[in-house]
């Protein structure tokens, strides 16, 4: 059980990674002549500026939170694989790591696409961006639960002579 546990963390923690990698490949294009047609709009006179210091330093701390939120859901889950690694596969600490997973990359996901919504971003793009890391992060808050219900049960188990 715990070399099946083992291999599947271990598989989507690569299937995210590749993801995010190949995501951002595939995008590179796009975005490199998006930042170039932003940095020499940007020095003229009259640029689409409308967003003004406010609205630029929200954008901004909105990304550095989807960035934290991010980079903490990824080292709670590779401690979770870590313990499943070490035979702590049923332990309450597991429980707190899967829902920081969980929470941390719901609320990241959530924060994107609603920059997404606010930026004008067609519903079917954000739609195909953000379904995998929502259904991911809904899975991992279910996988905590069922760990909870499960060490729940063993207590009780525990306690019956």
């Amino acid at each position: 059980m715990k070399k099946k546990l083992n291999l599947f963390c271990v598989l989507i923690l690569v299937l995210k990674a590749a993801q995010i990698v190949i995501g951002n490949v595939m995008s590179f294009g796009e975005n490199a002549q998006a930042f170039k047609q932003g940095w020499e709009d940007g020095g003229k006179p009259g640029a689409d500026t409308d967003t003004g210091f406010w609205g630029e330093l929200f954008i901004v701390i909105l990304g550095l939170a989807c960035i934290f939120l991010i980079i903490r859901s990824l080292i709670a889950f590779v401690r979770f694989i870590l313990n499943v690694n070490r035979d702590k596969v049923f332990v309450l600490e597991n429980v707190p790591l899967l829902r920081w997973t969980g929470w941390g990359l719901l609320s990241a996901t959530v924060m994107i696409a609603i920059y997404d919504l606010v930026e004008h971003t067609p519903v079917d793009r954000i739609y195909n961006e953000t379904m995998d890391d929502f259904i991911f992060s809904v899975f991992c808050l279910i996988m905590a639960e069922v760990f909870m219900i499960g060490l729940k049960l063993q207590e009780e188990q525990d306690l019956t002579i």
